[in-house]
């Protein structure tokens, strides 16, 4: 695996954990 490789799957893990918050968020209120 690539340094560009491992960028991109730490920025796609980044956005799921934000939409994640942002749905509980949502959920919550």
């Amino acid at each position: 695996m690539s340094v560009v490789d491992m960028v991109i799957l730490i920025l796609k893990l980044i956005v799921a954990v934000l939409q994640l918050l942002d749905a509980v968020l949502k959920f919550i209120r």
